[in-house]
């Protein structure tokens, strides 16, 4: 092979390569977009609409993982232990961080997940049910958090349905959207009362946990976002 031959073949082999990299680069770059924008969405609307607002310092409440870690999202990760059957059923625990009196509680989900349920209980020291999360081991009573979803379209062979009321806030008009990514939240029906007896920060914030119960019947590996919102009940 003469050298001019040799010298273009490298060349295009280093064009080659820097193209397999910018295509994937770009590739990535989109994946995480999307999830960005995705996730944006379902906070525009929360400002816009004033129900509960994505919650980030200096903000006198926040949501908290086991033993008040920083969470950004419920883990939906799962153990054989924790599925029977196609029935899977996980159990996460969680805090809200505040010195409010009161606070609310919103859920916020995709529907990807066939048959996805889940209940809120509150951790109590005289609670018969036990949970272990992240090594930290909590008691509670299972009577769920009441509420409703908001924006329900309908129920169907297990998988649920957002409607459009809350899709113009979320994305553009002419924007088409994958059925099961349009997401829909739910409120608790009533304010919920602070544990002022788990208190940090000398006396004045205190810790109020949470059991976050959600089961969903095992099909293919799908993957949904879950997020818990919360706002100091006026």
């Amino acid at each position: 092979m003469s050298n001019d031959s040799k010298e273009k073949q490298d060349k295009d082999n280093l064009t080659a390569k820097k193209k397999k990299f910018r295509y994937t680069l770009f590739s990535t770059i989109l994946v995480l977009i999307l999830f960005a924008a995705l996730v944006g969405a379902w906070f525009y609307y929360q400002s816009d609409m004033g129900t509960l607002l994505a919650i980030k310092e200096p903000s006198d409440i926040s949501i908290l993982g086991p033993d008040g870690a920083e969470m950004s999202s419920i883990d939906l990760n799962y153990s054989k232990d924790e599925k029977t059957g196609d029935q899977v059923t996980v159990k996460r625990v969680f805090c809200v961080q505040t010195s409010a009196d009161k606070h609310l509680l919103e859920i916020a989900h995709t529907t990807n997940l066939k048959g996805l349920t889940f209940n809120i209980y509150k951790v109590s020291d005289d609670g018969k049910e036990t949970v272990t999360d992240e090594g930290h081991t909590y008691k509670y009573d299972k009577t769920a958090i009441a509420g409703d979803y908001l924006n329900i379209y309908k129920t169907e062979k297990d998988y649920k349905y957002a409607n459009d009321t809350y899709h113009y806030k979320n994305y553009e008009r002419n924007d088409q959207v994958q059925i099961h990514a349009e997401p829909v939240y739910w409120l608790a029906s009533q304010s919920l009362d602070t544990n002022k007896t788990n208190s940090i920060k000398n006396g004045k914030t205190y810790r109020t946990y949470y059991v976050c119960e959600v089961s969903w019947t095992e099909t293919e590996k799908e993957t949904d976002i879950f997020y818990i919102l919360a706002k100091i009940a006026e």
